[in-house]
């Protein structure tokens, strides 16, 4: 049964080897080029900051850069292919053209049958995906480093271990959407709809909340705000200052002492088209204001990875239940 099996994965498994082979060579070739030009940030003892802004611009303008975004892209797209390419046609090819009544009717039970498919599946995808993240987290660790930005949305899903969550979860919905839709389309269809939703409501509406956020409230320095908005129907103004920096800040509001949010009245006098920047920070700097902070710092980027990663996984291994369950108890 294992080595049947891995018959039936041996094409899909050489040709993923062979493409992160391919990627792994060109993330070589691009690391040297980003050693050579982290140089002088690595040799650095103090008041680097005009050095790592430097690195920056320049790895943003170099050859890198294009493997950067495609390394970002590999680490959301690798998780959906398996999904939808060995997840969703593994019983639902099977049932689509009948030969689950020979597979199903041999020596080899069906729950065996499955758990081998299941396992080995499981296995390559967990591998690859992970070699995948691996290789990814070392090559961009100097331009994480510098621009502290890993714990924004779009970086955390495609470094340390979530990427694995991610291909498991894909893998074993494909195979639930192929066991229910009996279909190889449609269930790659299903399979791709509901695993890109999951991906981004996971940021917009779970990740926040997986682990508590850290809360701040600290004098609002004018100097360094975001931006300002003033309605001049209303009178109202919006007054956001800067995020935490290297931090991922999910609440920011500028609240007055009695910590109400502040919306104004606004002086047109100061902050109006009469007036100027430098008298409306001043005004605002009067005021005593203050900013309300909410925030996952950097210190929190592996609590948040298990959190999101158990998440994943134990969605998957409800859906491998199902799979279970199903297979033994429905007439086929």
């Amino acid at each position: 049964m294992i080595w049947f099996t891995w018959r039936q994965f041996r094409s899909q498994t050489l040709i993923a080897a062979a493409a992160l082979a391919a990627f792994g060579v060109l993330l070589l070739v691009t690391a040297r080029l980003i050693t050579d030009l982290y140089a002088d940030v690595a040799a650095c003892r103090s008041d680097c900051a005009g050095l790592v802004t430097a690195f920056l611009d320049r790895f943003r303008s170099s050859a890198a850069f294009p493997t950067y975004l495609a390394a970002l892209g590999a680490a959301y797209v690798l998780p959906a292919l398996l999904g939808i390419f060995w997840g969703a046609p593994l019983i639902a090819r099977e049932l689509e053209t009948g030969t689950h009544r020979l597979a199903w009717n041999q020596s080899v039970t069906r729950t065996r049958w499955l758990a081998v498919k299941l396992g080995a599946g499981c296995a390559i995808a967990a591998t690859s995906t992970g070699l995948l993240s691996w290789a990814v987290t070392v090559w961009s660790h100097r331009v994480d480093s510098a621009s502290h930005d890993r714990m924004l949305p779009l970086l955390f899903g495609s470094r340390g271990i979530v990427p694995v969550a991610y291909a498991l979860f894909a893998f074993l919905l494909g195979v639930t959407t192929g066991m229910l839709l009996r279909r190889v389309v449609p269930a790659i269809a299903a399979t791709l709809a509901i695993h890109v939703g999951a991906v981004v409501a996971m940021p917009l509406w779970v990740r926040a909340h997986l682990i508590p956020a850290r809360h701040e409230t600290i004098a609002l320095d004018v100097q360094n705000l975001m931006g300002i908005s003033i309605s001049p129907d209303s009178g109202t103004i919006n007054v956001v200052g800067e995020p935490v920096e290297g931090a991922w800040t999910v609440g920011n509001r500028t609240v007055t002492s009695d910590g109400s949010t502040f919306t104004g009245p606004v002086d047109f006098t100061t902050c109006g088209p009469n007036g100027s920047h430098v008298r409306c920070q001043e005004w605002l700097g009067s005021l005593g204001l203050r900013q309300d902070l909410l925030y996952h710092p950097g210190s929190h980027f592996w609590p948040l990875q298990w959190a999101e990663a158990g998440v994943f996984v134990g969605l998957a291994a409800l859906l491998a239940a199902f799979c279970f369950w199903w297979i033994r108890h429905r007439v086929v």
